[in-house]
Protein backbone atom coordinates (compact mmCIF):
# COMPACT_ATOMS: atom_id res chain seq x y z
CA UNK A 1 0.00 0.00 0.00
CA UNK A 2 1.17 3.67 -0.69
CA UNK A 3 1.03 5.40 2.46
CA UNK A 4 2.71 8.45 4.03
CA UNK A 5 6.08 8.92 5.13
CA UNK A 6 7.85 11.32 7.23
CA UNK A 7 10.52 13.30 5.28
CA UNK A 8 11.95 16.61 7.60
CA UNK A 9 9.98 19.52 7.75
CA UNK A 10 10.22 20.79 11.40
CA UNK A 11 9.95 24.34 11.07
CA UNK A 12 7.13 23.62 8.61
CA UNK A 13 5.62 21.63 11.47
CA UNK A 14 6.01 24.40 13.71
CA UNK A 15 4.55 26.79 11.57
CA UNK A 16 1.53 24.74 11.28
CA UNK A 17 0.76 23.75 14.68
CA UNK A 18 1.01 27.21 16.10
CA UNK A 19 0.34 29.83 13.21
CA UNK A 20 -2.56 28.01 10.92
CA UNK A 21 -5.10 29.39 12.42
CA UNK A 22 -3.70 32.95 11.14
CA UNK A 23 -2.35 31.42 7.83
CA UNK A 24 -5.44 31.72 5.55
CA UNK A 25 -4.72 33.11 2.55
CA UNK A 26 -5.66 30.64 -0.11
CA UNK A 27 -7.29 31.64 -3.15
CA UNK A 28 -9.26 29.41 -6.39
CA UNK A 29 -11.37 30.92 -9.56
CA UNK A 30 -12.60 29.23 -12.08
CA UNK A 31 -12.48 31.33 -15.37
CA UNK A 32 -15.17 29.97 -18.33
CA UNK A 33 -14.32 30.53 -22.18
CA UNK A 34 -16.50 31.09 -24.48
CA UNK A 35 -16.08 27.96 -26.08
CA UNK A 36 -16.83 26.03 -23.43
CA UNK A 37 -12.64 25.76 -22.13
CA UNK A 38 -12.91 26.04 -18.06
CA UNK A 39 -9.73 26.99 -16.51
CA UNK A 40 -8.80 26.76 -13.15
CA UNK A 41 -5.91 28.80 -10.77
CA UNK A 42 -5.48 29.07 -7.08
CA UNK A 43 -2.64 30.09 -4.90
CA UNK A 44 -0.97 28.60 -1.73
CA UNK A 45 0.53 30.48 1.17
CA UNK A 46 2.20 30.03 4.17
CA UNK A 47 4.91 31.68 6.22
CA UNK A 48 7.37 29.10 4.89
CA UNK A 49 7.51 26.70 2.37
CA UNK A 50 7.86 22.61 2.56
CA UNK A 51 9.97 21.50 -0.27
CA UNK A 52 7.11 20.86 -3.25
CA UNK A 53 6.70 19.31 -5.70
CA UNK A 54 4.29 17.94 -8.35
CA UNK A 55 3.44 14.20 -7.56
CA UNK A 56 2.05 12.15 -10.17
CA UNK A 57 -0.10 9.33 -9.30
CA UNK A 58 -1.14 7.15 -12.53
CA UNK A 59 -3.89 4.75 -12.43
CA UNK A 60 -3.63 1.59 -10.06
CA UNK A 61 -1.39 3.17 -7.50
CA UNK A 62 -3.43 1.70 -4.26
CA UNK A 63 -3.72 4.19 -1.30
CA UNK A 64 -5.20 3.80 1.90
CA UNK A 65 -6.49 6.43 4.70
CA UNK A 66 -5.74 7.00 7.85
CA UNK A 67 -7.43 7.00 10.89
CA UNK A 68 -7.76 9.60 13.63
CA UNK A 69 -4.92 8.21 15.38
CA UNK A 70 -2.31 8.83 12.66
CA UNK A 71 -2.64 4.62 11.91
CA UNK A 72 -3.46 2.73 8.46
CA UNK A 73 -6.53 1.05 8.60
CA UNK A 74 -9.26 3.12 6.79
CA UNK A 75 -10.78 2.87 3.56
CA UNK A 76 -8.31 1.25 1.09
CA UNK A 77 -8.57 2.08 -2.71
CA UNK A 78 -6.76 1.79 -6.12
CA UNK A 79 -6.50 4.65 -8.44
CA UNK A 80 -9.13 4.28 -11.05
CA UNK A 81 -7.92 8.08 -12.86
CA UNK A 82 -4.35 9.26 -12.54
CA UNK A 83 -3.71 12.56 -11.60
CA UNK A 84 -0.57 14.97 -11.10
CA UNK A 85 -0.67 17.47 -8.12
CA UNK A 86 1.37 20.19 -6.00
CA UNK A 87 2.19 18.05 -3.11
CA UNK A 88 3.87 20.45 -0.16
CA UNK A 89 2.58 18.41 2.91
CA UNK A 90 4.27 14.67 3.15
CA UNK A 91 4.14 12.11 0.93
CA UNK A 92 1.78 11.27 -0.74
CA UNK A 93 -0.97 14.05 -0.09
CA UNK A 94 -1.69 16.36 -2.56
CA UNK A 95 -3.00 19.77 -1.36
CA UNK A 96 -4.28 20.46 -5.43
CA UNK A 97 -4.10 18.59 -8.43
CA UNK A 98 -5.93 17.84 -11.91
CA UNK A 99 -6.98 14.25 -12.77
CA UNK A 100 -7.38 12.78 -16.78
CA UNK A 101 -10.82 13.33 -16.59
CA UNK A 102 -10.10 17.02 -16.24
CA UNK A 103 -11.24 16.70 -12.30
CA UNK A 104 -9.87 19.25 -10.39
CA UNK A 105 -9.34 19.21 -6.31
CA UNK A 106 -7.87 22.32 -4.12
CA UNK A 107 -7.78 21.71 -0.92
CA UNK A 108 -7.71 25.38 1.27
CA UNK A 109 -7.11 25.97 5.20
CA UNK A 110 -10.50 26.77 6.46
CA UNK A 111 -9.36 27.71 10.01
CA UNK A 112 -12.08 28.50 13.33
CA UNK A 113 -14.96 26.53 11.41
CA UNK A 114 -13.35 22.89 10.27
CA UNK A 115 -15.27 20.28 12.27
CA UNK A 116 -15.24 16.37 10.62
CA UNK A 117 -16.99 14.02 11.09
CA UNK A 118 -17.06 11.84 14.55
CA UNK A 119 -15.02 8.68 14.00
CA UNK A 120 -16.79 5.73 14.40
CA UNK A 121 -14.68 2.07 14.40
CA UNK A 122 -17.57 0.19 13.13
CA UNK A 123 -16.88 2.40 9.96
CA UNK A 124 -13.09 2.73 9.65
CA UNK A 125 -13.22 1.17 6.75
CA UNK A 126 -14.90 3.78 4.94
CA UNK A 127 -12.88 6.57 6.64
CA UNK A 128 -10.46 8.73 5.70
CA UNK A 129 -8.04 11.66 6.81
CA UNK A 130 -9.40 15.04 6.05
CA UNK A 131 -6.06 16.08 4.36
CA UNK A 132 -6.25 12.81 2.20
CA UNK A 133 -9.65 14.15 0.56
CA UNK A 134 -7.87 15.53 -2.53
CA UNK A 135 -6.35 12.06 -3.30
CA UNK A 136 -9.34 10.38 -3.28
CA UNK A 137 -11.33 12.55 -4.96
CA UNK A 138 -8.82 13.05 -7.86
CA UNK A 139 -7.85 9.30 -7.63
CA UNK A 140 -11.88 7.91 -7.54
CA UNK A 141 -14.31 10.48 -9.68
CA UNK A 142 -14.79 12.44 -13.04
CA UNK A 143 -17.34 15.01 -12.48
CA UNK A 144 -18.57 16.93 -9.67
CA UNK A 145 -21.89 15.37 -9.63
CA UNK A 146 -19.86 12.07 -8.91
CA UNK A 147 -17.52 13.76 -6.35
CA UNK A 148 -21.29 14.60 -4.62
CA UNK A 149 -22.75 10.92 -4.67
CA UNK A 150 -19.35 9.66 -3.45
CA UNK A 151 -19.03 11.65 -0.49
CA UNK A 152 -21.80 10.14 0.77
CA UNK A 153 -20.55 6.74 1.08
CA UNK A 154 -17.16 8.23 3.29
CA UNK A 155 -16.57 9.13 6.83
CA UNK A 156 -14.09 11.99 6.77
CA UNK A 157 -12.02 12.66 10.22
CA UNK A 158 -9.62 15.13 11.55
CA UNK A 159 -6.30 13.22 12.04
CA UNK A 160 -2.36 13.92 12.20
CA UNK A 161 -0.62 14.83 9.39
CA UNK A 162 2.35 11.83 9.10
CA UNK A 163 5.11 14.38 10.59
CA UNK A 164 6.50 14.52 13.79
CA UNK A 165 4.55 16.32 16.37
CA UNK A 166 1.24 15.77 14.71
CA UNK A 167 0.07 19.09 13.76
CA UNK A 168 -3.75 19.09 12.33
CA UNK A 169 -5.21 21.15 9.30
CA UNK A 170 -8.06 22.60 9.19
CA UNK A 171 -8.96 22.24 5.51
CA UNK A 172 -12.35 22.87 3.10
CA UNK A 173 -12.56 21.81 -0.71
CA UNK A 174 -13.15 23.72 -4.01
CA UNK A 175 -13.87 20.90 -6.57
CA UNK A 176 -14.45 21.85 -10.92
CA UNK A 177 -14.53 19.46 -13.48
CA UNK A 178 -14.12 19.88 -17.34
CA UNK A 179 -17.88 20.50 -18.00
CA UNK A 180 -17.86 23.75 -15.63
CA UNK A 181 -19.34 22.30 -12.44
CA UNK A 182 -18.48 23.33 -9.24
CA UNK A 183 -19.07 22.96 -5.70
CA UNK A 184 -17.20 23.90 -2.24
CA UNK A 185 -17.24 20.83 0.16
CA UNK A 186 -16.97 21.70 3.93
CA UNK A 187 -17.01 20.11 7.56
CA UNK A 188 -18.94 22.02 9.95
CA UNK A 189 -19.91 20.99 13.37
CA UNK A 190 -19.28 17.23 12.18
CA UNK A 191 -21.44 17.83 9.47
CA UNK A 192 -21.37 17.66 5.76
CA UNK A 193 -21.89 20.51 3.91
CA UNK A 194 -21.69 20.64 0.09
CA UNK A 195 -22.49 24.12 -1.87
CA UNK A 196 -23.03 24.40 -5.85
CA UNK A 197 -20.39 26.82 -6.54
CA UNK A 198 -21.65 29.19 -9.51
CA UNK A 199 -19.02 32.02 -9.19
CA UNK A 200 -16.08 29.16 -9.33
CA UNK A 201 -14.23 31.38 -6.34
CA UNK A 202 -13.16 30.18 -3.10
CA UNK A 203 -11.05 31.53 0.14
CA UNK A 204 -10.74 30.79 3.35
CA UNK A 205 -12.92 31.34 6.50
CA UNK A 206 -15.72 32.13 7.12
CA UNK A 207 -17.95 29.34 5.62
CA UNK A 208 -18.85 29.53 1.73
CA UNK A 209 -22.50 30.67 2.70
CA UNK A 210 -21.41 33.31 4.59
CA UNK A 211 -18.99 34.44 1.71
CA UNK A 212 -21.67 34.86 -0.67
CA UNK A 213 -24.15 36.71 1.95
CA UNK A 214 -21.33 39.21 2.16
CA UNK A 215 -21.03 40.22 -1.38
CA UNK A 216 -24.51 42.28 -0.59
CA UNK A 217 -22.54 44.71 0.87
CA UNK A 218 -20.73 44.99 -2.40
CA UNK A 219 -23.65 45.38 -4.89
CA UNK A 220 -22.34 49.04 -5.83
CA UNK A 221 -19.39 47.87 -7.48
CA UNK A 222 -19.10 48.01 -10.95
CA UNK A 223 -16.62 47.96 -14.10
CA UNK A 224 -18.00 51.09 -15.80
CA UNK A 225 -16.96 54.23 -14.37
CA UNK A 226 -19.00 56.80 -12.42
CA UNK A 227 -20.12 60.05 -14.48
CA UNK A 228 -19.51 63.43 -12.93
CA UNK A 229 -21.39 64.59 -10.13
CA UNK A 230 -22.67 68.00 -10.14
CA UNK A 231 -23.67 70.30 -6.89
CA UNK A 232 -24.77 73.47 -6.66
CA UNK A 233 -22.16 75.47 -8.74
CA UNK A 234 -19.90 73.14 -8.29
CA UNK A 235 -18.76 69.57 -10.08
CA UNK A 236 -16.71 66.14 -8.44
CA UNK A 237 -15.16 64.78 -11.44
CA UNK A 238 -13.28 61.31 -11.42
CA UNK A 239 -9.92 61.18 -10.53
CA UNK A 240 -9.19 58.50 -12.98
CA UNK A 241 -10.26 55.38 -14.70
CA UNK A 242 -11.46 52.76 -12.15
CA UNK A 243 -13.89 54.93 -9.95
CA UNK A 244 -17.12 52.07 -10.76
CA UNK A 245 -14.71 49.50 -8.65
CA UNK A 246 -14.45 52.44 -5.61
CA UNK A 247 -14.81 50.40 -2.48
CA UNK A 248 -13.06 47.16 -4.08
CA UNK A 249 -11.63 45.48 -1.16
CA UNK A 250 -7.96 45.78 -1.40
CA UNK A 251 -6.63 43.54 1.88
CA UNK A 252 -5.37 40.40 1.89
CA UNK A 253 -8.28 38.54 4.40
CA UNK A 254 -10.52 36.35 3.10
CA UNK A 255 -13.49 38.21 2.62
CA UNK A 256 -11.95 40.67 0.78
CA UNK A 257 -9.87 38.41 -1.51
CA UNK A 258 -13.38 36.54 -1.88
CA UNK A 259 -14.78 39.62 -3.01
CA UNK A 260 -12.30 40.90 -5.39
CA UNK A 261 -11.56 37.86 -7.10
CA UNK A 262 -15.10 37.56 -7.37
CA UNK A 263 -15.44 41.42 -9.20
CA UNK A 264 -12.56 41.13 -11.24
CA UNK A 265 -13.76 37.52 -12.45
CA UNK A 266 -17.19 39.04 -13.59
CA UNK A 267 -15.93 42.43 -15.01
CA UNK A 268 -13.61 40.41 -17.18
CA UNK A 269 -14.33 40.41 -20.84
CA UNK A 270 -15.27 37.25 -21.88
CA UNK A 271 -11.89 35.24 -23.47
CA UNK A 272 -12.21 32.40 -26.47
CA UNK A 273 -9.90 29.64 -26.95
CA UNK A 274 -7.47 27.67 -24.71
CA UNK A 275 -4.84 30.03 -24.94
CA UNK A 276 -6.57 33.46 -23.99
CA UNK A 277 -8.13 31.16 -20.94
CA UNK A 278 -4.80 30.19 -19.17
CA UNK A 279 -3.97 34.07 -19.45
CA UNK A 280 -6.89 35.36 -17.95
CA UNK A 281 -6.65 32.50 -15.23
CA UNK A 282 -3.35 33.87 -14.96
CA UNK A 283 -3.51 37.38 -14.93
CA UNK A 284 -6.80 37.07 -12.29
CA UNK A 285 -4.87 34.82 -9.74
CA UNK A 286 -2.07 37.45 -9.66
CA UNK A 287 -4.30 40.17 -7.84
CA UNK A 288 -3.90 37.97 -4.68
CA UNK A 289 -0.11 37.26 -4.75
CA UNK A 290 1.17 38.30 -1.23
CA UNK A 291 4.92 40.20 -1.59
CA UNK A 292 6.68 38.53 1.87
CA UNK A 293 6.49 41.46 4.69
CA UNK A 294 2.94 42.87 3.79
CA UNK A 295 0.48 39.88 5.89
CA UNK A 296 2.80 39.12 9.27
CA UNK A 297 2.15 37.29 12.69
CA UNK A 298 3.59 38.52 15.71
CA UNK A 299 4.83 35.03 17.54
CA UNK A 300 7.32 34.59 20.42
CA UNK A 301 10.20 33.82 18.12
CA UNK A 302 9.03 36.45 15.71
CA UNK A 303 7.39 37.81 12.97
CA UNK A 304 5.81 34.79 10.21
CA UNK A 305 5.18 36.20 6.91
CA UNK A 306 2.55 34.83 4.53
CA UNK A 307 3.66 34.67 1.07
CA UNK A 308 2.34 32.92 -2.32
CA UNK A 309 3.92 29.38 -2.02
CA UNK A 310 3.08 28.85 -5.51
CA UNK A 311 0.21 29.30 -7.56
CA UNK A 312 -1.01 27.09 -10.53
CA UNK A 313 -3.69 27.19 -13.22
CA UNK A 314 -5.46 24.20 -14.66
CA UNK A 315 -6.40 23.55 -18.50
CA UNK A 316 -9.19 20.90 -18.21
CA UNK A 317 -9.45 21.40 -21.71
CA UNK A 318 -6.01 20.32 -23.26
CA UNK A 319 -4.98 18.51 -19.26
CA UNK A 320 -2.26 21.06 -18.70
CA UNK A 321 -1.15 21.72 -15.29
CA UNK A 322 0.92 25.06 -14.72
CA UNK A 323 2.77 26.24 -11.93
CA UNK A 324 5.32 28.80 -10.62
CA UNK A 325 6.43 29.54 -7.17
CA UNK A 326 7.71 32.73 -5.05
CA UNK A 327 11.30 32.56 -6.12
CA UNK A 328 11.09 31.55 -9.88
CA UNK A 329 7.85 33.71 -11.18
CA UNK A 330 8.16 31.69 -14.55
CA UNK A 331 5.52 29.49 -15.32
CA UNK A 332 6.34 25.84 -16.22
CA UNK A 333 3.81 23.08 -17.58
CA UNK A 334 3.09 19.78 -16.82
CA UNK A 335 0.73 17.48 -19.54
CA UNK A 336 -0.92 15.54 -17.14
CA UNK A 337 -1.82 12.55 -20.14
CA UNK A 338 1.69 12.33 -20.50
CA UNK A 339 2.87 11.97 -17.44
CA UNK A 340 0.55 9.82 -16.52
CA UNK A 341 1.18 7.62 -19.62
CA UNK A 342 5.24 7.84 -18.63
CA UNK A 343 4.54 6.78 -15.28
CA UNK A 344 4.38 3.20 -14.29
CA UNK A 345 4.53 4.34 -10.50
CA UNK A 346 3.97 7.20 -8.34
CA UNK A 347 6.52 9.85 -9.14
CA UNK A 348 7.80 13.70 -9.11
CA UNK A 349 8.53 16.79 -11.08
CA UNK A 350 10.62 19.22 -8.55
CA UNK A 351 9.38 22.82 -8.59
CA UNK A 352 11.01 26.08 -7.73
CA UNK A 353 15.00 26.89 -8.86
CA UNK A 354 16.51 30.17 -10.19
CA UNK A 355 14.17 32.07 -12.54
CA UNK A 356 15.81 32.51 -15.80
CA UNK A 357 15.10 35.37 -17.88
CA UNK A 358 15.27 35.42 -22.09
CA UNK A 359 18.25 38.77 -22.90
CA UNK A 360 16.87 40.05 -26.30
CA UNK A 361 19.15 42.80 -26.45
CA UNK A 362 20.94 41.36 -29.04
CA UNK A 363 17.13 41.46 -31.53
CA UNK A 364 17.17 45.26 -31.70
CA UNK A 365 16.60 46.11 -35.49
CA UNK A 366 16.73 49.56 -37.01
CA UNK A 367 13.27 51.02 -36.41
CA UNK A 368 10.88 51.67 -39.42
Amino acid sequence: MLRSVVFPLLLFLALVANGASSSQACTSLRVKTTDGGIFYARTMEFPTSPTAVVAIFPQGTPMRGTLPDGKDGGLTWTAKYGFVGMRDYAPPIVSDGMNEKGLVVGMLLFPGFAGYQSYDPALAAKTIANFEVANWMLSSFATVDEVREGLKGVRVCEAPLPLPGGATLPLHYAVHDAAGGCIVVEYTEGQLKVYDNPLGVMTNSPPFDWMLINLSNYVNLSATGVPKLDLAGFSIHQTGQGSGMLGLPGDFSPPHRFVRTVALAQASLPVTGPDNGVTLAMTLIDSVDIPKGTVRQATPNGDNYDVTVWSVVGDTQRLRYYFRTYDNKNWFMVDVARALNDAKAPAAIPVGGQPSYTDVTGTARPAQ
